[in-house]
């Protein structure tokens, strides 16, 4: 079994082989760098990361295809927490790759920065683990009507991350903008979203009453205070 999750400021992937024991690699996802010293914690036992960014946690059952369990990693004052996760079976080398972009939405002639990594997770033995890919990849930029903005490539680097920076054309079309990163087994796809920004008509802000870092389990009766606060930029409330 495996699982595979990335996050905004580190990557992960966890490895889970047929006795219960988690392998979690833990890597930067800016670079792809391993990161040391960072703890994995799930079912109540936790681990540190070595210098590769790996560590091995034991007994860590879990059921294929549920839900249940929250799984936390943390380093320094970065703290990344998952409750979707879960386990399946896969038999094939598969590679896996995870993609961001900077903001999400943009106006036609703004830069969009766009960056992501791949791993393969090859099979040995009863596991999964993930390697470093390395060489170049292709990939395609259609707008929302399908039209062709770019077609390229970009090196990989030694950790199998990728940087792509690029500019919209004054007279894009306007809607979702389709980013493929296609490969021999199958063929990966990232958006974002062209828009003429209107003058904002409203303002929500929200905030958590405790100061630190504070986080819940699904099963449990727990809760968060959060003060919510709208306004509306002509009268409202």
């Amino acid at each position: 079994m495996h699982w595979a999750i990335g996050i905004m400021v580190t990557a992960f992937f966890f490895i889970i082989d047929k006795d219960g024991t988690l392998t979690a690699l833990v890597t930067n996802l800016m670079t792809g760098i391993p990161i040391d010293q960072a703890t994995v914690s799930i079912l109540n036992q936790k681990e540190m990361t070595n210098q590769q960014g790996l560590c091995t946690i034991g007994r860590c059952k879990l059921e294929e295809n549920t839900k249940k369990e929250i799984l936390v990693v943390e380093k320094g004052d970065d703290l990344y927490m998952e409750v979707d996760i879960y386990a399946s079976r896969s038999t094939d080398d598969v590679y896996v790759w995870h993609v961001f972009n900077d903001r999400g939405l943009y106006r036609p002639k703004e830069d969009v920065h766009i960056k992501g990594y791949v791993r393969l997770l090859k099979i040995e033995g009863e596991a999964k683990i993930p390697t470093y890919v390395q060489g170049v990849i292709d990939y395609i930029i259609c707008d929302p009507r399908g039209e062709q903005l770019q077609e390229s490539k970009v090196k990989l680097n030694r950790y199998g991350a990728f940087d792509i920076k690029f500019t919209l054309p004054d007279n894009v079309n306007l809607g979702y903008v389709e980013f493929r990163l296609p490969d021999s087994k199958s063929e990966t796809t990232h958006y974002f979203e062209i828009r003429e920004f209107r003058r904002p008509e409203y303002v929500v802000s929200s905030m958590i009453r405790s100061s630190t870092a504070y986080y819940c389990h699904p099963t449990v009766d727990q809760y968060v205070v959060i003060s919510c606060e709208g306004k509306l930029f002509a009268g409202g409330y």
